[in-house]
């Protein structure tokens, strides 16, 4: 009798999630909300761009905008410096860490996710923030 019950207790522990909110990330079921939460189909991105004498794009590393080697920590940085009105201070503070850039430009950039992995890279939006050179 001991047994049934346990096994009854343990067999609702892991139903238990399935009444649960769909939204609601627990153990031991996941609906990885992470994931499976629908997505808008814009999104943001802010970023620091280099562009050498000839105006070709430079690639950036994190520790070029941050300091860092973490990607997440460089983003940051950026939307701080963004929001605090400090986008020419970055700006300049990326390019004496660049020294091949004759430019480096602070920009939020917005883009249609779709289109993006479809046919078009270009940015349906481009506001410059700070453009700095030597």
């Amino acid at each position: 009798m001991a047994r049934c019950a346990v096994s009854a207790v343990m067999v609702l522990a892991v139903a238990a999630p399935v009444v649960g909110s769909p939204y609601r990330d627990s153990f031991p079921l996941s609906t990885y909300p992470m994931f499976s939460t629908a997505r808008p189909q814009r999104t943001t991105v802010n970023s620091a761009v280099g562009f050498d004498a000839a105006g070709a794009a430079l690639t950036l590393r994190p520790g070029d905008i941050g300091g860092t080697r973490e990607v997440i920590q460089a983003a940051a940085t950026l939307s701080r410096a963004i929001s605090r009105g400090e986008a020419g201070d970055l700006c300049r503070e990326v390019l004496s860490n660049v020294p091949a850039a004759a430019v480096v430009e602070i920009v939020t950039e917005t883009y249609d996710v779709i289109a993006y992995f479809d046919e078009s890279e270009a940015p349906l939006q481009r506001v410059v923030h700070a453009r700095c050179s030597p």
